[in-house]
This record gives C-alpha cells, structure tokens and sequence, in this order.
C-alpha cells in the first residue's frame, strides 16, 4: 500500500526476535461509566468504536480503516483504581496520546467542557514537546502531547496512543525485565529515577521523527505503584497491558527455562496457540497473546499505513 496523507507515506517492519514481544496490542482502561467514556473517548478525542459488549468497549486510532495500535479496551469496573499516579500532591496521567493539532484538540475540550490543564512542557526546551492532560468521566488522566517544530494537523483528533508512563520500584531491575526478558528496545539508559524501553514495529516516519518504534515505556522510580490489574465486574482480574508475540510457545518456554513467573490462562487458539500471563518485578500481570488474534495476521514483514 503507497497511500499517503500529508503528503507522506508511513511504513512499518517488524524486527523482534522470534521468541520475543512483537508490539503493545492493546490497554485495557478501568471505567465506571462505560456508556459515558465511549462518548468522551469518541466525541472529544475522535477515537473509534471497534466493538462493545455489556461490559467492555474496543476503541482505536483509525487511518484509512486500519488499526492504529496499540487498541483502548475500557472495561466496566466497581473497582475504584485508575491509571494515574501521585506525584507532587496531584494525580497525573499514565496513559499518553498524540495529537499534532494539540491547541486545537484542546480548545474542542475546552468549548464541551471537559476538564483540562494548560498545555505546557515539563522543562522547556528538553525536546519532549508540549502536552496538556485531560479528565475522562471515570477519574482517568489521559495526556495528549505533540513534538516541538510539528505542523499542526487540519484535524482536531488523536493520531496515536503511543506511550505510558509506568511507576517502578527499582528502575534498573525493571528495564533487565523488559528488555532482556520481553525484548523491548532501550532507548534510554536507566539510571536511579528513569529509562525508557520500546516495543513494535519501527515506522519509517511518525510525528517527525525517523525509524522509531510504536511505542514507548518510560520506566520511573516511584515510592507506590500503581497496579497495571484490576478487577472487572465479574471479578476476574484484568490486565491493562495486552502484548502481542507472534510464537507464543517459544516465548512461554522462554522465561519458564529463566525461571520467570508464569501464569497460565485457559483455552487455545485454533492453532494450537496459548495465551499467559508474565509478572513484572511489581507484580504485575501482563497478559501475553499470539499473533493471530491481531487484525494483522498477514503480511507481517512490512505494512505501509496512512499517517
């Protein structure tokens, strides 16, 4: 596919190791209100609806009717945990979204009411951009950010959600975990207070930037955690983080040999497949799911998307 929109075309090639992680599918999201954040996440951000049950909603950047992952899953919850952490007395976003047009994202916001801060940077100059957090009905902090120089889109949307900031107790242990683990790529190296690794296929162009990776982890040190489970209504716990590996068996057969924790889930994919669960050094649960189950099952090597 040659498509191009902007005037550029975005391509993509996977380059992970056989039994390692291949991308981020999707982030499920607790929500209390299912009907009403449908509503916010597609009205405000223009995210769209992929499916939704009783219990659940699958939303997702959209280009030209193909899938920009990793996908949102809100899922209906009692449960009163969020994905947001304190810092400094307030709470603040762990979910992390882009937006090219990010004035014009957040005049929509502002003008419908929704609960937002003012777009800033955390230091000037630090070439991580601007970014303005906004306030689902369910209590989430959703950030939306675009990169300093970037020519504002002729949209007021979401183009990507692209990365999440993960409190950690021990930043070196957890950047070992993820990269010599999982496989994620390390971008920064950690030190006592941050690292940041990536996963996915790496894009030719994205947002200005050249062969970078889907998306990004920024591993910080944090006194509490916040829990990457939950409980949904059913009181089946729930793992935010959906990882995709394209040979589930080698990979499972991979971190048992290591000694890692592994918990295992029922049922097979036709192919014989497994899906599991891995603990991070927190303790949290991280589902891990076969290729197949991603719309993208074929024609894995390279793909080129409107962007």
């Amino acid at each position: 596919m040659n498509s191009k929109m902007r005037g550029r075309s975005m391509e993509f090639t996977f380059r992970h190791e056989q039994d390692k992680i291949m991308r981020l599918l999707a982030i499920h999201l607790p929500v209390m209100d299912l009907t009403a954040s449908v509503i916010w996440y597609t009205e405000y951000l223009e995210l769209s609806l992929l499916k939704q049950t009783n219990s659940s909603a699958e939303l997702a950047v959209l280009e030209n009717g193909i899938t920009v992952h990793p996908t949102l899953v809100l899922t209906r919850t009692e449960s009163s945990h969020r994905l947001n952490y304190e810092k400094d007395g307030r709470l603040r976003s762990m979910v992390m979204m882009h937006a090219s047009n990010l004035e014009g994202i957040r005049d929509k916001m502002i003008h419908a009411g929704v609960n937002v801060t003012l777009s800033h940077a955390d230091q000037e100059d630090d070439g991580c951009g601007r970014f303005f957090e906004a306030t689902d009905p369910s209590g989430n902090i959703i950030q939306i950010q675009a990169n300093d120089g970037e020519s504002p889109a002729d949209h007021e949307r979401v183009e990507a959600i692209f990365n999440l900031e993960i409190p950690v107790s021990d930043v070196h242990k957890s950047a070992r975990f993820y990269t010599d683990v999982l496989g994620f790529q390390l971008i920064r190296e950690p030190d006592d207070q941050l690292a940041i690794v990536k996963t996915g296929p790496f894009y030719k162009i994205r947002f200005g930037y050249l062969d970078v990776q889907e998306f990004g982890f920024f591993l910080f040190r944090h006194e509490r955690s916040t829990a990457l489970h939950f409980k949904n209504n059913a009181g089946q716990i729930r793992e935010c983080l959906v990882l995709q590996a394209n040979d589930t068996a080698a990979l499972h057969e991979h971190l048992t040999s290591k000694g890692h924790i592994i918990m295992e889930t029922e049922g097979k994919t036709d192919s014989g497949q497994m899906s599991f669960q891995i603990i991070d050094p927190d303790g949290n649960r991280i589902k891990i799911v076969p290729w197949e189950e991603s719309p993208f099952k074929t024609n894995i090597i390279k793909q080129s998307v409107q962007c």
